[in-house]
């Protein structure tokens, strides 16, 4: 199982109320990864914006070790040149997936962004973007990890 992860809206609230570095960034992440620590066998993908402003390993700074050793990557830039129908959180996943050739793994998003997906809502967990990785998007987070384990 591959775990798309968003960070804003998903590991700290965005929106109003939030600022950056005001101590509230990444606060779910220890939520995230104490689920992740169930399910050893999920991969991580970063498919958050900050992969285009930051460099590969500060992205990884904010995880636990354990944690940081599963992620295997981040989705192409939207100047990948990615097909007009695909050129959004969506396709940059399927062009992950496609270029990594893992079309046919399971995977779920977890995301703020609704909008940004089309074709493949049954893929994603969305989270409230003033609230992020709440009781609710760790519970069918965990539907879709134990699905993919059947």
């Amino acid at each position: 199982m591959i775990l798309f992860l968003d960070f804003d809206g998903v590991l700290h609230p965005e929106g109003e109320g939030h600022l950056p570095d005001d101590g509230s960034d990444f606060c779910f992440l220890p939520r995230l990864e104490a689920l992740l620590r169930e399910f050893p066998r999920v991969r991580i993908v970063i498919s958050s914006s900050w992969r285009e402003r930051l460099a590969y390993p500060t992205l990884l700074d904010p995880f636990s070790e354990d944690i940081r050793a599963r992620i295997i990557g981040a989705t192409p830039p939207r100047e990948f040149g990615l097909p007009h129908p695909f050129a959004h959180r969506e396709g940059e996943i399927l062009a992950w997936l496609h270029l990594h050739d893992a079309v046919d793994k399971p995977w779920v998003a977890l995301d703020d962004a609704e909008w940004q997906f089309d074709r493949c809502k049954d893929h994603l967990v969305v989270c409230g973007s003033f609230v992020g990785f709440d009781d609710e998007a760790s519970a069918e987070l965990r539907a879709h990890f134990e699905g993919a384990l059947r």
